[in-house]
């Protein structure tokens, strides 16, 4: 290997939440994480990004940088150059709305190759750039040096009446992409495995296949990237925490990973396993309760909707996220920013109204003063950061002791505010709602299920990261910390 002695096996885990962690543990039904775990470090409190949604977040572990960097926004958008909303297929009914087309085409191909900002370069372009040899089994972010032919699914071939057959996408030296790009040789897998139903391959069976596949050759890449997706839609459906059974068929998944060697503690002394999540799921309330229906407190406003392209003459775009929501002003008048952020905070189970002004970032809470916030001296926070504040602190569920800033229920808010604000793509304003609620808007759910995410608010925010075979952590760990301490494991010598 180029400089180090180990390589990297490198996991992440959609809606993975500590709780779930600790439960499946405490009843011992995790045997393969908790070896790692065991053998290694473990950190609860690892804070996502903002918004807590897979595209931005997985942008950052593909990354180490912020939306404000990447430039993913979320699941759902606005493109202000091209004038449309954007959707990477939050539910059938966006798909239906943007067409399968445009869908495929922004999640298959704009996401990595457009959307995904150049400025940025994801973990494959960097150490491959620098004689590492990366592989990935069915990664969100995928964009590499290589060049792939896609092979499309038959049937958005069929629904697209043929527009698109064909494409070309850039990835890994050693890439597993569902459907649309396998590695040479048997893969051990059924025609089921990658149907439609089964999200075309992009499933947890089709990702643990991959990743043994990569790990029995004969040269085994230095890191391997693994992405497990199918937790969150148990989380989304049968419980928040996503526990058992699913969970623990994640830890079977992970047996099959640590089986390809000759040992599990030999899998250590070939590999650093570093697994994370990317964010976690908080219970809605039961039925419609759960809905808060913006476009319907905005309905004074003339809306742009999904399949518009371009949008002409609306006077906004409402994107929802699950638990947060952008709204793109696109029509300017007096006044009207204000007008809407006093009929949002009237609604009872909005949490927050966020907003930048130039230099100062604005957040809005009912039955509190606003609190105003930039980058200065008067307050510092444990991740490096030095703020200015104004105005009601109790807005982010903020304190400050001895000078320095303590979080409660929001963990790194300001950093994360700001990371996600000074995002070109991102809106005007930003909705959150309380915990048990979902916004209304394009793209949004149609249908109440049991868990969502996308909010400030811990319980979607904090997720387990696990490293184990070597003696090295990170400190107060963040998604956008990760790829940073990955490519340390790789480019220094280990003992």
């Amino acid at each position: 290997m180029p400089l180090a002695s180990k390589g990297v096996i490198y996991i992440v885990i959609d809606s993975f939440h500590p709780r779930a962690l600790r439960h499946c543990r405490e009843k011992g039904k995790l045997p393969a994480l908790s070896f790692l775990i065991e053998r290694g470090h473990l950190d609860e409190s690892c804070i996502s990004i903002f918004p807590t949604v897979t595209p931005s977040c997985t942008s950052t572990l593909a990354t180490g940088d912020h939306p404000a960097q990447h430039g993913i926004p979320g699941m759902v958008w606005y493109h202000r150059g091209e004038r449309r909303i954007i959707c990477y297929g939050a539910n059938w009914l966006s798909i239906l709305k943007s067409g399968v087309y445009q869908s495929s085409m922004d999640f298959f191909f704009n996401l990595n190759h457009k959307h995904l900002g150049w400025d940025v370069r994801t973990i494959y372009e960097d150490l491959e750039s620098q004689g590492i040899t990366t592989a990935a089994a069915n990664p969100f972010i995928y964009r590499g040096n290589d060049e792939y032919d896609a092979k499309i699914p038959l049937s958005i071939k069929l629904t697209t009446l043929f527009e698109l057959d064909k494409g070309k996408i850039h990835g890994p030296k050693k890439l597993c992409l569902g459907q649309l790009h396998q590695p040479p040789g048997n893969l051990d897998l059924v025609t089921e495995d990658v149907r439609y139903w089964k999200n075309f391959g992009i499933n947890d069976k089709v990702s643990v296949a991959a990743a043994t596949w990569f790990l029995q050759q004969d040269e085994r890449p230095d890191l391997l990237t693994i992405y497990f997706p199918d937790t969150d839609s148990v989380a989304h459906s049968e419980n928040a925490d996503c526990c058992e059974p699913c969970l623990t068929n994640v830890d079977k998944h992970l047996s099959k990973i640590l089986d390809c060697f000759d040992s599990w503690e030999q899998a250590l002394e070939e590999y650093v396993f570093v697994l994370v999540g990317d964010h976690a799921q908080s219970t809605l309330e039961k039925g419609k309760r759960a809905f808060i229906k913006i476009p319907e407190i905005l309905k004074q406003y003339s809306q742009a909707r999904l399949g518009e392209n371009p949008v002409e003459g609306k006077d906004i775009a409402i994107c929802s996220n699950a638990r947060t929501a952008y709204i793109y002003i696109l029509q300017h008048r007096q006044g009207m920013r204000k007008d809407i952020m006093k009929k949002l905070l009237a609604e009872p189970n909005i949490d927050q109204v966020i907003w930048k002004d130039e230099a100062w970032y604005h957040v809005a809470k009912a039955g509190k003063e606003m609190l105003s916030f930039s980058r200065g001296n008067d307050a510092g926070d444990d991740y490096g950061n030095k703020w200015t504040l104004r105005g009601d602190l109790g807005c982010l569920d903020m304190g400050i002791m001895d000078g320095a800033i303590k979080y409660g229920c929001y963990p790194n808010a300001l950093e994360r505010i700001t990371g996600c604000l000074d995002n070109p793509n991102a809106g005007d304003m930003i909705v959150t709602a309380e915990p048990g609620y979902i916004l209304g808007g394009e793209g949004g759910a149609f249908k109440v299920k049991i868990g969502n995410h996308g909010s400030l608010h811990r319980e979607d925010s904090l997720v387990p990261l696990i490293i184990s075979g070597t003696p090295q952590g990170i400190e107060r760990p963040r998604l956008v910390d990760v790829v940073p301490f990955v490519k340390s494991l790789l480019l220094t010598p280990q003992v």
